[in-house]
């Protein structure tokens, strides 16, 4: 047996089924191909080969270059397989009778108005959290009259803060009033005050005159009299009219802020009750809750839809599947995620190219792969035979990578 068949052996890399590739050097003409080899007899040169060090390495370098050589090319046939495979089936549905691809054709438009269908559809710009869905989605049931009820406490609470506005006003009016009654009544003190003082300047002025002068001043005293018993008169009906409108203020007073207490108690009584909602619920007003309960409704609606987009969706492609697998095309799987190709000319031309190209791709990668372990299997094989007496050794590295 010859040393690279041997090698081969060794290595794995004998004859395989790959028939379908035509392995072609014409890109690496014998030429370059001698040159390669020329290259690493000329390294070999460079080399210590004696040193069992310098020699496994060079070995091992090679080794691994089969090993990424023959991993990729096994990768790369895999894939060639797969698209030759597809472009078999593209031939396999243009073969088949008019009725049988109008069929085919009718059940890959389902899977296809199905794709437009949930492509056209809007669904919600802004979504709220998990949480708040699962929330919302508890107590769907209730919401409505939760909504309703947190409303109807929310304006019951402005139309007591109003109230409480109100009767503020009213209690700095009565206040006001009460100020001005008792400005009354000092005025009133002091208009007595006056008077008296008055009289008692004027009738000693008169007195000193009769006494003074012998002046009859009887008029006069009849005079003063009459004016101080006036004004006396006046500044007590005042005085008196004060008091009473100072004790009605009072009483007005009293009564708007016993008034205002109780409004007090009902406003905090409603606020301790929407705070506790609103706590409840994660919200800060009704306004909040109604924005989080319209969105999960629409979420709801876009989550219903996706869910029957996806039943149908599966019932569709499965039809169209089981109808490929029938007229044996061999991957089903492929062609219900692409039935555009199934339906329209120009897509499925497309398609082809593509594959072709994708094809002409592999197949160049395989050569350069096969390529690249046959020059390493040639450069193992003459490093054999240059060097008998190191064949044990490089036999024991090659068999490492088995």
């Amino acid at each position: 047996m010859k040393i690279i068949n041997w090698l081969k052996d060794i290595l794995g890399f004998g004859d395989d089924d790959f028939d379908d590739i035509e392995i072609n050097y014409a890109s690496e003409s014998a030429e370059s191909l001698m040159q390669s080899l020329a290259n690493a007899s000329k390294r070999r040169r460079t080399l210590n080969m004696n040193d069992k060090a310098q020699r496994d390495q060079y070995v091992r370098e090679y080794c691994d270059m089969m090993a990424v050589a023959s991993t990729d090319v096994e990768a790369q046939k895999t894939e060639y397989q797969q698209v030759t495979e597809r472009l078999a089936d593209l031939e396999e549905f243009e073969k088949l009778p008019v009725t049988d691809k109008s069929q085919v054709r009718i059940r890959a438009n389902k899977v296809i108005r199905i794709e437009q269908e949930d492509s056209n559809y809007t669904r919600p710009t802004k979504k709220i959290t998990e949480a708040q869905y699962r929330e919302m989605e508890r107590l769907a049931n209730d919401i409505p009259d939760i909504l309703k009820k947190m409303k109807e406490d929310e304006e019951y609470q402005m139309v007591v803060r109003r109230d409480l506005n109100l009767l503020e006003g009213e209690k700095g009016a009565v206040a006001y009033q009460r100020k001005e009654e008792r400005g009354r009544a000092r005025t009133a003190r002091s208009i007595a005050f006056v008077a008296i003082f008055g009289a008692v300047m004027s009738a000693a002025l008169m007195f000193v005159i009769n006494q003074a002068m012998h002046v009859k001043v009887e008029m006069g005293f009849i005079i003063l009299a009459g004016a101080f018993a006036v004004a006396i008169t006046a500044s007590f009906v005042m005085y008196q009219n004060a008091q009473s409108g100072i004790a009605r203020s009072n009483r007005k007073l009293n009564k708007a802020i016993s008034v205002q207490n109780t409004v007090k108690i009902k406003y905090v009584n409603i606020t301790n009750v929407l705070d506790y909602n609103y706590s409840k619920y994660g919200v800060m007003n009704s306004y909040e809750l109604a924005y989080i309960w319209e969105k999960y409704n629409e979420e709801k609606l876009a989550r219903e839809h996706d869910s029957d987009i996806a039943e149908r969706m599966e019932e569709a492609r499965s039809e169209l599947y089981q109808m490929l697998k029938h007229y044996h095309i061999n991957d089903p799987s492929v062609w219900v995620y692409q039935p555009g190709v199934l339906v329209y000319d120009e897509e499925a031309k497309d398609i082809r190219k593509q594959l072709i190209v994708q094809r002409q791709r592999l197949k160049k990668g395989i050569d350069f792969e096969l390529y690249n372990l046959e020059t390493a299997k040639k450069e193992l094989e003459a490093l054999v035979r240059e060097y008998p007496k190191y064949a044990e050794d490089i036999i024991a590295i090659v068999g490492e990578y088995e």
